[in-house]
């Protein structure tokens, strides 16, 4: 009567293993996406919604698409940022070790919307603020097991990407610049880094590369206007 019931208790804890891995599989993108919501918006402090998630275990790929994080409150665009084009490659045997390595993260044609309101502040620098003070408060991610996940990123590559600008007090119309290919390599290193810890890093290097690229565009453009005012004045006398 006890093998029985231990036999009876047996299959009914791999019932519920299994069960659980069933589920775990069936619905992984859309717990994925999740995730990414979840933590994408504690970390920017402005809400983060993905339209689609496609991930193939077996060849360690996997797609993000239609990502998008909200501007901060009192600017004109709605996004700050839109990534709508996300591949991955993962390391397939590292998916059950810690930490979890990522191959490659291809980020293709990523557009972020730079403002700058008329009291002088800008949407970048706002965010830059909220994913360094989302730090401290955050809790780290866990696995069904209880174990806290990490994950090392060895490449995340930004490319092709433009920056919207409007800046408030220019009588210009909006502008476009192109932004410079960003590459970022081994981020987590040996230990890991959290998936809200990866986010925070990906989305701060974009936001501080945009800015580069922003500045150094606007000084080329305000040399440019006072150049041809000093030819208008001397060419009209």
């Amino acid at each position: 009567m006890k093998k029985k019931i231990i036999i009876i208790i047996v299959l009914a804890l791999i019932l519920a293993i299994a069960g659980t891995a069933v589920y775990v599989l069936t619905n992984l993108n859309a717990i994925v996406e999740a995730a990414i919501e979840k933590y994408g918006s504690k970390a920017t402090k402005t809400a983060v919604r993905v339209s689609s998630v496609n991930i193939k275990l077996r060849s360690g790929e996997g797609a993000v698409h239609g990502l998008k994080v909200a501007n901060p409150s009192g600017f004109f665009s709605p996004s700050i940022m839109m990534l709508d084009d996300i591949s991955v490659r993962i390391a397939v045997k590292s998916v059950t070790s810690t930490p979890i390595v990522i191959d490659n993260i291809l980020i293709s044609a990523p557009e972020v919307f730079y403002e700058i309101r008329e009291d002088g502040k800008a949407n970048l620098d706002i965010l830059k603020k909220n994913l360094a003070t989302s730090a401290p408060k955050e809790q780290p991610q866990k696995s069904p097991k209880g174990k806290e996940i990490k994950l090392r990123v060895r490449k995340l590559v930004f490319e092709k990407g433009k920056v919207h600008v409007r800046v408030a007090k220019l009588v210009d119309k909006p502008y476009i610049v192109e932004l410079p290919r960003l590459e970022l390599t081994d981020i987590g290193k040996h230990n890991g880094a959290t998936p809200a810890e990866i986010a925070r890093i990906m989305a701060t290097a974009l936001a501080e590369e945009s800015a580069k690229a922003v500045a150094k565009t606007q000084g080329k453009r305000l040399l440019r206007k006072e150049t041809e005012k000093l030819l208008d004045k001397y060419l009209n006398k």
